[in-house]
């Protein structure tokens, strides 16, 4: 009885390992050359006719990470990434634009402000906190809760009350 469950073992294995075994057929159809050139040359005509060029957003060249210039889904990726490795992007000036939102801490009173950019499927937000540049702007300068805001800035870390926290320093705002 044992050696008829090894046969019957062994024979199941041996199928199975030639069940996953790979296929041969080979396809030995031969194009001309000059078709296919011919295709990849209309199909690029047409991609490029697709896709004005005005709707294609240009990076902007004064900054070392341009989120303005990336579709919703890679800016959600890139600030998911920014609020994972902070420290990849420590002095590298960053331009992003969304709504701003306001907290204000109940208990020192000092107000925040953050750029606020929604995924794709616009359910999930995340913010990057900026402070605009002293010399340039006064606290009446900050905009409103809601107001849609473009800022540049240089993006840094710090620490308060012993948490680590993601800011824009020396920020600017760009009008539209």
């Amino acid at each position: 009885m044992r050696k008829i469950e090894v046969l019957i073992l062994t024979g199941a294995l041996t199928f199975g390992l030639m069940a996953c075994g790979k296929s041969t057929a080979v396809n030995t159809e031969v194009v001309d050359a000059a078709v296919v050139e011919d295709i990849s040359e209309e199909e690029t005509e047409d991609i490029q006719e697709e896709v004005p060029e005005e709707e294609i957003p240009l990076a902007d060249p004064s900054v070392d990470l341009d989120l303005t210039a990336m579709s919703s889904t890679m800016i959600y990726a890139e600030v998911s990434n920014m609020m994972m490795e902070p420290l990849e992007y420590a002095g590298k000036t960053v331009k992003m634009e969304g709504i701003c939102g306001t907290y204000q801490d109940p208990d020192t009173g000092k107000m925040y402000y953050a750029c606020v950019i929604q995924d794709a499927t616009q359910c999930c937000s995340q913010g990057l906190e900026f402070v605009l540049d002293e010399d340039k702007y006064s606290v009446e300068d900050y905009p409103a809760q809601g107001d849609e805001i473009e800022v540049k800035g240089t993006f840094a870390t710090y620490e308060e009350n012993g948490g680590q926290y993601l800011t824009m320093l020396d920020s600017q705002l760009i009008d539209k």
